[in-house]
């Protein structure tokens, strides 16, 4: 009488060869997403900064950086970018130098539609300050000062043309499409005049508005301001900006 042969261990060797393959399987796909991940943010990454600099309003330039947040690929997939954060050490507004952090939410990949709760800021380092002066004929020449900046100019008094400098106090106006600079402690500069004038008549105490949507896309709005003597940092905010050419070169009015 001969007895039935034995086939428990050969299963036990397919079933742990099956599952070895099933792993090495796995890491492989694992790596391929990870490389795949690695590779598509480097060239979503550079896209976005891409479209940022073709987009830039008139009499912008500079290089501009860009950082999709969070797993590239199911944003890919589903179209819209969380969050990007996007920095430029390097840009010029109409002649004048200045740095730049922004992040948005919701933007499409596609590059058609908005981009949702935009909030960012913008510095000016003191010695870019001073060219915002010709956008005043009131004053020529701007400095800054902590919490404020120092305005020179001159004007004429009782016959006499005078120098006169001015410590004044910076606010953000109401609708965020510019700053109100308002003189208040005035100094003569040409003292040889002998003359000893407590305030200039057109000068001391009248705000003077400065456009700053001029320079930005229509949809933006400056929300703060901090004012030291060696930097301006300004920020600015908006709830939806159109991401395509024709909505970024469009700038504001006042």
């Amino acid at each position: 009488m001969s007895s039935a042969p034995t086939t428990g261990r050969p299963r036990k060797r397919r079933g742990r060869t099956l599952a070895i393959v099933l792993v090495v399987v796995l890491l492989v796909v694992a790596a391929l997403v990870v490389v795949a991940e690695f590779v598509l943010r480097g060239v979503v990454d550079r896209t976005v900064a891409e479209q940022v600099e073709q987009s830039l309003p008139e009499g912008t330039t500079g290089q501009v950086d860009a950082h999709v947040d969070g797993v590239v690929i199911p944003q890919l997939v589903r179209g819209t970018l969380d969050r990007v954060d996007i920095t430029s050490d390097r840009l010029t507004v109409d002649g004048i130098p200045l740095a730049a952090d922004v992040t948005a939410h919701d933007v499409p990949v596609d590059g058609a539609g908005d981009v949702r709760d935009v909030d960012g800021t913008v510095r000016l380092a003191a010695g870019a300050v001073k060219d915002l002066s010709k956008y005043s004929p009131l004053f020529e020449r701007v400095r800054l000062i902590d919490g404020g900046v120092e305005l020179r100019g001159s004007a004429s008094v009782l016959g006499f043309r005078i120098g006169y400098a001015a410590d004044g106090s910076v606010a953000v106006q109401r609708d965020g499409r510019g700053v109100t600079i308002t003189p208040e402690t005035v100094r003569i500069t040409n003292s040889s005049l002998g003359l000893k004038v407590d305030d200039i008549p057109g000068v001391s105490d009248v705000p003077v508005p400065v456009c700053t949507a001029q320079f930005l896309p229509e949809q933006l709005r400056i929300r703060s301001l901090d004012l030291t003597k060696s930097a301006a940092t300004v920020r600015i905010t908006a709830d939806r900006l159109p991401l395509d050419e024709a909505g970024l070169r469009t700038t504001g009015r006042c």
